[in-house]
């Protein structure tokens, strides 16, 4: 009863005093503008399916303005042309203000995606200042090289900032992966347009209100919500937009590709993962297990990362698979506002219907549950069980595809050979993991395993200096690290004679 009561009185403090104090319009040139179109889009909290907000939805001719606004202020205004260390400055302001206010984002992160307070005062919001601050550091770091003479012309390289760039934001993490886009872009000295998540976007929104503050010149950042037919389309097509930068799913980024091709627009995406997770038989098997619930059970399961593959050797198969189906029925669902939460709901019903699908489908093929494998009820209608299936064959939709949800498989293996070639036999190519106390297993696993990312006796680790991003149609391109500074810059070389 504490912990609910908690929950309502951290609600009713959104509802009354954070919500209203957004400003949910379109942010177009250092203000926010009565947007042209009378639509409005439903925010709704996922713990209580209410709606808690009412966003105007960008027409054409807010994207078009918000473009135009971060165009002019590429090519006329002052930011690509500041000193680096003013723009750094920025940069540090912004996170200073985001710190000051980070328990009123963390309640307000929670309550729009639906995930737990403990992750969002812990991880998502902290980590956005720490990206700031990372690639204020970057900014004036960003140098060319001089070249040997040639035939008598010295001969240089510049970088420079790519131009103006469109930023399309995931529901699942809209303020941290809002860092990951905007912090290099803007270190770099790029304009750019952010298009909100449909699902989830009153954090970015929220951050709107300090741009100005923190000394940002019109038109640098511009923030639109629409919907991704219509808005997120536009933005691709553009020809004032030269860089995109998207997280999401592999269906969008297939109509985002062919959209840049008549204008040739740079592209960095990140479009998910089906990511392996093995087990070794001389690994702690109970440091494996805490990992592998978090591994597939962290944001509800909706979380590009999740290690939803679990491939365990048989010598220890049967030990692990009990210590982990106790780990897993010990899980506590509930609201995600309360702090004893440890898995909120799922983001709306058309998702939890897609959950339940993939889990029908792998039943009807032979696939047998563990722990789960349906709605949460008792807890509430958008709120999906902590799954576990085994005897999954290698080509089923559950083992092949992102279910982006709470469903983790669970197979055998005999050699660190077959682990490795399972584990690589998958479109995607994200992350991996493996928990050995052998050395040359994990060498040999981390050299030979198709991944952008791979922990070693741990999993999800993140630090803004470490590169993050995919490979094969987990997309292209990195964020993070020296390389997400890098996406956001465009080489020049000159000869002077």
């Amino acid at each position: 009863m504490v912990e609910a009561s908690s929950a309502a009185a951290r609600r009713e403090h959104l509802r009354s005093e954070v919500v209203p104090g957004i400003d949910v319009r379109p942010y177009i040139n250092g203000v926010h503008c009565d947007p042209h179109s009378d639509l409005l889009l439903d925010v709704m909290d996922p713990s209580t399916g209410n709606v808690i907000a009412r966003i105007p939805a960008a027409d054409t001719r807010d994207v078009s303005g918000a473009v135009q606004a971060a165009r002019l202020a590429f090519d006329e205004g002052p930011w690509p042309r500041m000193h680096p260390r003013e723009r750094a400055a920025c940069l540090v302001r912004l996170a200073e203000l985001i710190e000051a206010n980070q328990a009123e984002l963390a309640l307000l992160e929670s309550s729009d995606v639906g995930k737990r307070i403990g992750s969002t005062r812990g991880w998502d919001i902290p980590n956005a200042p720490e990206v700031y601050r990372y690639y204020a550091g970057w900014a004036d770091k960003v140098d060319g090289h001089t070249l040997p003479d040639v035939w008598g012309a010295r001969a240089q390289t510049y970088r420079e900032p790519v131009g103006v760039v469109a930023a399309i934001m995931p529901w699942n993490f809209p303020f941290a992966c809002l860092a990951w886009k905007l912090a290099p872009a803007l270190a770099a000295g790029c304009t750019v347009v952010v298009k909100a998540a449909e699902r989830a976007p009153l954090s970015t929104h929220a951050i709107t209100r300090y741009f100005n503050e923190a000394g940002f010149p019109p038109g640098v950042v511009n923030v639109i919500l629409g919907e991704g037919e219509t808005a997120g389309r536009q933005l691709v097509r553009d020809p004032r937009v030269n860089k995109i930068s998207f997280t999401g799913d592999l269906a969008t980024a297939r109509d985002i590709i062919p959209g840049t091709a008549e204008n040739i627009a740079r592209l960095s995406l990140e479009l998910g993962g089906k990511s392996a997770n093995v087990v070794m038989g001389d690994a702690d098997l109970t440091a494996a297990a805490t990992g592998a619930v978090a591994a597939m059970y962290s944001v509800s399961g909706q979380d590009c990362g999740a290690g939803s593959r679990l491939f365990v050797h048989s010598s220890v198969f049967d030990e692990f698979t009990s210590e982990l189906k106790r780990l897993i029925d010990a899980r506590v669902l509930g609201d995600a506002l309360a702090d004893t939460t440890e898995q909120g709901p799922q983001i709306d019903q058309a998702h939890v219907q897609r959950i339940a699908g993939y889990v029908s489908k792998a039943v009807s093929e032979g696939a047998e549950v563990l722990v789960g494998g349906d709605v949460a009820s008792d807890v509430g209608p958008l709120f999906f069980q902590p799954t576990l299936l085994t005897g999954v064959a290698d080509d089923a939709s559950v083992y092949r595809e992102e279910v982006f949800g709470p469903v983790g498989v669970i197979n055998r293996f005999d050699t660190l050979e077959e682990a490795i070639r399972r584990a690589n036999d998958s479109h995607y190519g994200l992350a991996g993991a493996i928990w050995t106390k052998t050395t040359a297993d994990s060498e040999r696993f981390v050299r030979e395993i198709q991944a952008g990312a791979v922990w070693v006796n741990c999993y999800g680790y993140f630090d803004p200096s470490a590169p993050w991003g995919g490979r094969k149609q987990s997309g292209y391109g990195r964020e993070l690290g020296r390389e997400g500074i890098d996406a956001f810059l465009e080489t020049k070389a000159v000869y002077r004679l």
